[in-house]
C-alpha cells in the first residue's frame, strides 16, 4: 500500500512538473495589433515633480520589414515635462521570434526582451548597448486570470532595464527601455496604469487608463465631461454626469473667435473637425450653471 502511495505520489510530483514546463514554454504574442498601453508619468510644476500625465502606446497593424513580420508601435505623449499641452508622437517597430522581442531600427533587428532567461542568465540589449541581468523571476495573474511570466531585472548602465518585465507585455515602466537620469528626472515612468487587449483589460489600475491630472478643477471636470484633447477628424464630448435639458459646446479659435456652436440634449456630442486648421483650440462647455474650457490640439 505504501508503494502505490509512494508511486502515486511520483505521478502527481510528474504530471505538476510537466505542466509547470509546458506553462513555463508557452509563446505570448507580444504587441497584437490592437493593444494598448498606458504609463503614468510624472511632470514638473514649479521645483516639484509632482505632477502627474500618461504616456500611451498602441499596436497599430502588422508591417513587413526585411522579412521580418513587424508590429507598428506608436507612441504618444499629450503633456511635455513642464505639463503643457505639447502632443507628441513617435513610431517604433516590434518583431518577435518565440520568446525573444526585437526592436527593428534601421533595417536592424535588435534584442529588447528575451523571456526564455531564467535567474543567473542574461541578454544583451544591443540597441541599449547593456547586459541585462535577470536575478529573479515570479507569476502575475492577469485580470483575465491568464498568468504571465515576470522577469526582475537590473543592469550596472543607466539605461531603465531595473524593474520587473512582464511577458508578453514589457517594462511595468515603459514598453522601450528609457535613460534613467540622475536626480529628480522629468518625466519618469512611475507605473503601468493600464494594459489592454482587444478592447479587453489585462490590467487595470485604481485612475483611468488616459487620465491627466492637471488640477482639482481638471479631476471636477474629468468627473462630469470627457473630452478627447487631442484631434485628428471628429471632437467627441462625452457627458458623464447629465444634466436635464440642452448643453451647449462653442468651439474658439486662438484669436478668440467662436467658429462654431452645438447644442445637444443627448449625453453625447460629436463635432466634425476633418475641415479645420491644425492647431490650438479652446472649447467651452456650459451646462446648466457649469461653465468648463478645455484646450485641445488639432493634428
Amino acid at each position: 500500500m505504501n508503494r502505490l502511495h509512494n508511486l502515486n505520489d511520483k505521478f502527481f510530483l510528474l504530471l505538476l512538473l510537466l505542466v509547470a514546463g509546458v506553462a513555463g514554454a508557452q509563446t505570448h504574442e507580444f504587441a497584437p495589433v490592437g493593444a494598448e498601453w498606458y504609463y503614468e508619468r510624472l511632470y514638473r510644476e514649479g521645483w516639484n515633480y509632482s505632477g502627474i500625465a500618461y504616456d500611451r502606446f498602441r499596436s497599430l497593424e502588422t508591417v513587413e520589414i526585411n522579412g521580418w513580420e513587424c508590429k507598428e508601435i506608436e507612441f504618444f505623449q499629450n503633456l511635455d515635462c513642464d505639463g503643457l499641452i505639447s502632443p507628441y508622437t513617435e513610431i517604433r517597430y516590434i518583431t518577435q521570434e518565440g520568446n525573444q522581442i526585437y526592436e527593428v531600427e534601421n533595417g536592424q533587428r535588435l534584442l529588447l526582451y528575451d523571456f526564455d532567461k531564467n535567474p543567473g542568465e542574461s541578454w544583451f540589449a544591443p540597441k541599449y548597448d547593456v547586459e541585462v541581468y535577470v536575478i529573479d523571476t515570479t507569476t502575475m495573474i492577469l485580470e483575465d486570470g491568464s498568468i504571465r511570466k515576470v522577469l526582475h531585472t537590473f543592469t550596472i548602465d543607466d539605461y531603465f532595464y531595473i524593474n520587473n518585465i512582464i511577458e508578453g507585455i514589457g517594462l511595468d515602466r515603459s514598453v522601450f527601455p528609457f535613460y534613467d537620469l540622475e536626480g529628480p528626472p522629468p518625466c519618469k515612468h512611475s507605473q503601468i496604469r493600464c494594459y489592454s487587449e482587444d478592447g479587453s483589460s489585462l490590467i487595470v489600475s485604481d485612475t483611468e487608463c488616459d487620465y491627466e491630472i492637471l488640477s482639482v478643477d481638471e479631476y471636477e471636470k474629468e468627473k462630469t465631461v470627457h473630452i478627447n484633447t487631442l484631434v485628428v477628424n471628429a471632437l467627441q464630448i462625452d457627458f458623464r454626469q447629465p444634466l436635464e435639458g440642452t448643453k451647449t459646446a462653442k468651439v474658439i479659435d486662438m484669436a478668440g473667435r467662436v467658429i462654431c456652436t452645438f447644442e445637444t440634449k443627448d449625453n453625447s456630442l460629436n463635432i466634425s473637425f476633418a475641415d479645420k486648421p491644425k492647431g490650438m483650440y479652446v472649447v467651452q462647455i456650459v451646462m446648466g450653471a457649469q461653465v468648463m474650457n478645455y484646450k485641445i490640439v488639432k493634428r
